[in-house]
């Protein structure tokens, strides 16, 4: 059975991760019928604020992939494996350093914590599992979760963003869906040798790390704040920039499912799992 369904107005079950979700109908920032010299200096303030908080973490989370990725070097036995695990290590970084540059052009500072709650709680997660050399939960950790995951953010923040910051958010998400790809590639492989075992793995992960992700972008902040937005949590007022938390959400989710649908993941199962994250 194939994930089928609508998460928050979002269609799922597109044929492969990369296909795009239409995007929210909303202002878009930059269109031919807006400028930001004819709003108000608080509007255009706040806007910039969502989006020094968004790219904080955007660095972040590429930072957090960066480490991931470096320990999963030893956890490869063959040296082609190893080269590909430094190569995306190197890939995360030089995300990063992008993200970095576009805040600085955009004039805003971000904040870039890789110890901040929610992503610590995700890289403990993932340390757990490299220290007991299991490099399956590894890969979906990192690949089929955070990939998946920020993939669909970077698409939706893009559709909404300034031309200068949505190029940057748009070029990276196509980059990470290659890692996507790598996920997919790697894992069939394991999940048609053992696909109970398989499953009741990533059941165990989905509940422990995608729960983090869903209270990322959840109504209410159930771990307290982030500490990475700088003021109050930036889900109140991402709407000022034209992103809607929901659709985020709804996106995040459904590559997520699209994602182990092309594993072999049993429909029934994965969207069973979704529907108890947090909303």
């Amino acid at each position: 059975m194939s994930a089928r369904v609508r998460i928050q107005g979002e269609a799922c079950g597109v044929p492969h991760a990369r296909a795009r979700m239409a995007a929210p109908a909303i202002a878009v920032q930059g269109a031919d019928d807006m400028s930001i010299a004819t709003e108000s200096p608080s509007v255009v303030k706040d806007r910039r604020a969502v989006y020094a908080d968004l790219l904080s973490q955007a660095i972040t989370g590429e930072l957090v992939g960066m480490a991931n990725y470096a320990a999963m070097v030893r956890l490869h036995a063959d040296a082609e494996g190893q080269r590909q695990a430094m190569e995306h290590a190197s890939t995360e970084l030089r995300h990063s350093a992008r993200f970095r540059r576009a805040a600085r052009e955009f004039g805003v500072d971000p904040i870039v914590d890789i110890g901040a709650p929610y992503w610590r709680r995700i890289r403990e997660s993932f340390l757990r599992r490299a220290d007991s050399n299991d490099l399956v939960a590894c890969l979906v950790i990192q690949e089929v979760m955070l990939e998946s995951f920020a993939v669909a953010a970077y698409r939706t923040i893009a559709d909404a963003a300034p031309p200068e910051l949505a190029k940057v958010f748009s070029l990276i998400a196509e980059e990470e869906a290659a890692h996507v790809d790598h996920a997919v590639l790697e894992l069939r492989s394991a999940h048609a040798a053992e696909p109970e075992a398989f499953e009741a793995k990533v059941e165990t992960l989905n509940d422990e790390v995608m729960s983090t992700l869903a209270q990322m972008v959840g109504l209410e902040d159930t771990a307290g704040h982030c500490k990475l937005c700088r003021g109050a949590c930036v889900k109140a007022s991402m709407s000022s920039a034209g992103v809607d938390r929901a659709t985020v959400r709804g996106r995040a989710l459904n590559a997520y499912l699209v994602t182990l649908d092309r594993i072999g993941v049993r429909g029934e199962r994965s969207l069973a799992w979704v529907a108890r994250l947090p909303l």
